[in-house]
Formats: C-alpha cells, sequence, structure tokens
C-alpha cells in the first residue's frame, strides 16, 4: 500500500468518523426532544383532566341540588373545601378544588414522573379582568398549575385556566 492509498483510507476513516458522531449526537438530541414533548403533554393533559373534572360538578354548593341561583348574595363567600369533603372523590362543586393539589409519585399510571399538581378557584368578572375579585359573581376562574423537574429541569409551570359560569333563565 503507498502513501497515496493510505492516506485515502484515513480520509475515508476520519470522515465515517464525523457520519458516526453527528447521526449519534442527532438521535440523542431528537430522543432529547421526543422525551421533553412527552412530559410537557402528560402535565398539559393532568391540569386539562382536573379542570374538566372540576368544571362538571355543580357550580356552587348552593346550586348542588339542580337549584338555580338566581341572587348573587346566595353563592358561597368560602371557597374551598365544605366540611365532610376531605378527598377529592367527595367533591361536589367547582369550588372544592381551591388549594387543592397532590403528586403524582403514588399514581402507578404515570411511572415516567413525578408531577406536582395544584389548584385555585376565585371569583372574577369577566367583563371587567380576569383576575380575581373581591366579590361574589356567577363566574369562577379555575387554574390549574403543573410542575415537575422534568419539565423543563423545574424550570417551567404548565398553567391552565378556564371561567365556569352559573347561568340562570328568567
Amino acid at each position: 500500500m503507498n502513501t497515496g492509498q493510505m492516506l485515502i483510507t484515513i480520509s475515508a476513516m476520519v470522515l465515517l468518523s464525523m457520519v458516526i458522531v453527528n447521526v449519534n449526537r442527532n438521535s440523542l438530541t431528537n430522543t432529547a426532544n421526543m422525551d421533553k414533548t412527552k412530559y410537557e403533554i402528560m402535565a398539559v393533559s393532568l391540569a386539562n383532566t382536573l379542570i374538566n373534572e372540576a368544571c362538571s360538578k355543580s357550580f356552587d354548593e348552593a346550586s348542588t341540588d339542580s337549584k338555580q341561583i338566581s341572587d348573587v348574595t346566595k353563592l358561597s363567600a368560602n371557597l374551598g373545601k365544605d366540611p365532610g369533603e376531605l378527598y377529592r372523590k367527595d367533591f361536589d362543586d367547582c369550588d372544592d378544588y381551591n388549594f387543592y393539589s397532590y403528586n403524582t409519585a403514588s399514581d402507578t399510571a404515570i411511572i415516567s414522573a413525578d408531577f406536582d399538581v395544584s389548584c385555585r378557584v376565585f371569583y372574577v368578572d369577566p367583563f371587567t379582568s380576569l383576575d380575581s375579585v373581591g366579590s361574589k359573581q356567577y363566574h369562577k376562574r379555575i387554574e390549574v398549575s403543573v410542575t415537575s423537574q422534568f419539565l423543563n429541569d423545574g424550570q417551567d409551570t404548565v398553567r391552565l385556566s378556564k371561567i365556569n359560569s352559573h347561568y340562570y333563565f328568567r
């Protein structure tokens, strides 16, 4: 083998090594992006599930027996769990989820990551602001926050909210 053939062989080996390194790097980057997306989708799913569950309940404790509330003063002043509602399965209206939180570590359906889920419920006046108002309204906003060490190394929070309204007809 002469010097020219040796240089061509070495060049081919260098090019092959560079191609292998780039393919591995791209594969690892794609895998990391897929994992990140998977955790984000799981976080959005957890938040959306809790919002849908809360909004499927009665609007207020005063309307749990299918009663229509025609006066805003009859709405609950206390947004949160009522006496006797110790667990999530006991909640009967959407504001029971106020200050509710849990961790998915004990959930056997979610084996890949631990998520911390917390919920807030407050009265809002959608015609004025979507922030909390100090008075009773026919609109409650539920906001669910999901955090995890797997969401950008704990730097990101998935936050979803929905306005739940009570309607009555005269």
